[in-house]
């Protein structure tokens, strides 16, 4: 799912920490930690380097399967990391994803 076969997403329970690797990767100099929208952004990032990220059919699985993890912070490789609702960002962006690999079939 993440656009390089060696990167990884790993959930940390004690604190529902998400690390995201390259999911919602974005650009600028944001704060290191947010409660602001950071789909709009990884979405922004997106369109300027279409096929970051590997858009294919089973990447609504795998986000379901991360968004069901209800995480409370995503730490972030490549941008501000996120503190709130992780299960809903996860679920828009995937629905983002979803749509654009619709649009390419």
């Amino acid at each position: 799912m993440p656009h390089n076969w060696e990167a990884r997403v790993l959930f940390e329970e004690a604190t529902g920490t998400l690390l995201c690797g390259d999911l919602f990767t974005h650009l600028g100099n944001h704060d290191p930690l947010t409660t602001e929208d950071i789909v709009g952004r990884a979405i922004e990032f997106e369109s300027m380097f279409q096929h970051y990220s590997s858009l294919s059919p089973n990447l609504p699985v795998v986000l379901a399967e991360l968004a069901a993890l209800e995480p409370t912070t995503l730490a972030l490789m490549h941008g501000s990391s996120y503190r709130g609702d992780g299960g809903a960002a996860i679920r828009a962006l995937s629905e983002e994803y979803d749509r654009r690999f619709l649009s390419a079939v």
